[in-house]
C-alpha cells in the first residue's frame, strides 16, 4: 500500500499529466502525518490516502500547505527517533520507527511540492493503491 504524489496541469485524476514528486508508504511516516491528512479532509473533502486518489486544486492547496507546515512544526519538537503506531495485531500495537531528519526531509519535499503547485497553477494529485 502506498500513495504517489505529484503535480498535474489537469484536475482530473483519470487524465492527469502527472509528474511524480513524493511516494508515501504504509509506515510510520505516513501514520505520523495521518491526523494532519484527516484535518485536510475535514476542510477540503480531499484525503491523502494509501488506498484512494485525490486532487487538490488551487482552493484546497493553502489548507494543505498550512497543515503540512503545522506537521513540520510538530516534527521539529520530536526526539531524534521514536516509534509511531501503524496498526494493531490483536491487543498489541504494531509500531514503526521514525527518524526526525527523514520526517523533516519528507515534509520539506511535500511543502515544496505544494508551493510549486501554487506557483505553476498545477493540481497537487495523489494516486493511492
Amino acid at each position: 500500500m502506498a500513495v504517489s504524489i505529484g503535480l498535474s496541469h489537469t484536475d482530473n485524476v483519470r487524465n492527469a499529466d502527472y509528474t511524480s514528486g513524493v511516494y508515501l508508504e504504509d509506515d510510520g511516516y505516513y501514520w505520523f502525518l495521518y491526523p494532519y491528512f484527516q484535518d485536510v479532509w475535514e476542510h477540503t473533502g480531499q484525503m491523502i490516502d494509501l488506498y484512494d486518489d485525490a486532487v487538490f486544486g488551487g482552493n484546497e492547496q493553502p489548507v494543505l500547505l498550512a497543515l503540512l507546515e503545522r506537521a513540520a512544526a510538530e516534527a521539529s519538537q520530536q526526539p531524534d527517533e521514536w516509534n509511531v503506531r501503524i496498526g494493531w495485531r490483536g491487543d498489541d500495537a504494531i509500531v514503526s520507527k521514525v527518524t526526525k531528519p527523514e520526517l523533516q526531509a519528507l515534509l520539506t519535499r511535500l511543502i515544496d511540492l505544494v508551493t510549486e503547485a501554487q506557483a505553476s497553477q498545477c493540481a497537487f494529485v495523489c494516486f493511492g493503491d
